[in-house]
């Protein structure tokens, strides 16, 4: 994955979807393995008619570098034959797409599935890799860690030349995936421990800073007005009075998530477990799995053509995660009172650490989700 993943989004929109499929044609709609493998072989010929004459190598590559054009083709041909769908472009495509609910975005990934992913799980991994790459470019997900590290590094080199490039621990970012587990589709998410961890304490944040300072964002007065070719997005924090002890409150935490993510990156860095947890999340219409891996070590085991049979042979005891994730939330919730009783009766609000005023302009499709 190239650039930070945002926790708050997820494989599917998880907005309420309309259009969502009536009970009596779900019956319809359930096609086996099988028929989802036919739909996909018929599409394929359609689109690339010799390509079951190419060596699997080069039909693997093309697979994943394949032409823009021919992708919409090939999703076009499949939305016809599953759901009685035609679509003439891209822009139809993707208004279709926007009124599936998770069943019919399930039934869609579950048949393109072996189109896109490799190996004994038809692996896919669901982030944007720079055009000359594809996930045949590395063996293990400790490769591809390791090539994402560098590049985030850089990166952030190149916004401040002072900054300081971090050595290599096996952070792997928070990153999506698509899969079989034992021939069933499933959606995954690949996670560093380190960084599985803090994301609990990240998620913990908002109703506990809500409840120690009650807040609210409300329109600022350019809110909503077109710049460009965009929206300006302007809202301002109320908290009856207390804006500045709530900035200061969310400071704190977001320096301790910090602290911690460096310092379990260097602990589990140095004890090397070389564990697999899976926890499974499935729900309706979304079976989903996570995959948190202890260290570069388990990074490094992990191939991706053979990804669940390495990491089943690195599975760890899911009762050591979870005791983990109940001392961080404990430690996390802890330090919020602290800070809280701290921020209240010392600190000084009116004097205002300065920062570089910031204009946000979203794209008109994104703006209508926050107004």
């Amino acid at each position: 994955m190239y650039g930070y993943s945002c926790p708050a989004v997820t494989h599917r929109n998880l907005a309420p979807r309309k259009n969502a499929i009536p009970e009596n044609l779900q019956r319809l709609m359930k096609p086996t393995q099988t028929d989802k493998d036919a739909i996909l072989r018929r599409a394929i010929i359609r689109v690339w008619p010799d390509c079951f004459s190419w060596p699997e190598a080069r039909r693997e590559r093309y697979q994943l570098q394949r032409s823009r054009e021919d992708d919409f083709r090939l999703r076009q041909a499949v939305v016809l034959s599953l759901f009685a769908r035609k679509v003439r472009s891209e822009e139809e495509l993707e208004a279709l797409l926007e009124s599936f609910d998770d069943a019919r975005y399930l039934l869609l990934n579950s048949t393109m599935l072996p189109l896109q992913g490799i190996g004994a799980d038809s692996f896919f991994l669901n982030e944007s890799l720079p055009e000359d790459k594809t996930l045949l470019d590395f063996e293990t997900l400790g490769d591809y860690a390791r090539d994402d590290h560098q590049f985030q590094e850089q990166a952030r080199r190149q916004d401040d030349p002072d900054y300081v490039i971090r050595p290599y621990r096996g952070d792997l970012h928070h990153s999506w995936a698509r899969l079989h587990i034992d021939g069933a589709f499933h959606y995954a998410d690949l996670s560093s421990q380190a960084g599985y961890l803090v994301d609990v304490l990240d998620g913990l944040s908002f109703d506990r800073i809500q409840s120690l300072i009650p807040h609210e964002y409300v329109d600022g007065a350019n809110h909503g007005k077109r710049e460009g070719k965009g929206f300006i997005y302007d809202k301002h924090v109320d908290a009856q009075g207390l804006e500045g002890q709530l900035e200061e409150l969310q400071r704190r935490y977001y320096t301790y998530m910090n602290k911690r993510h460096e310092d379990l990156l260097d602990l589990f860095d140095k004890t090397a477990r070389k564990r697999v947890y899976l926890r499974d999340r499935s729900r309706a219409d979304d079976p989903h799995m996570d995959f948190v891996f202890s260290d570069k070590t388990a990074l490094d085991a992990v191939r991706f053509r053979h990804f669940m049979s390495d990491c089943r042979l690195l599975a760890g005891d899911n009762r050591e995660l979870e005791t983990q994730i109940d001392h961080e939330r404990h430690a996390a919730l802890a330090f919020l009172e602290e800070s809280h009783r701290d921020i209240m009766d010392n600190f000084d609000p009116t004097v205002v650490t300065l920062r570089k005023k910031r204009k946000i302009i979203l794209a008109n499709d994104k703006l209508k989700d926050l107004l």
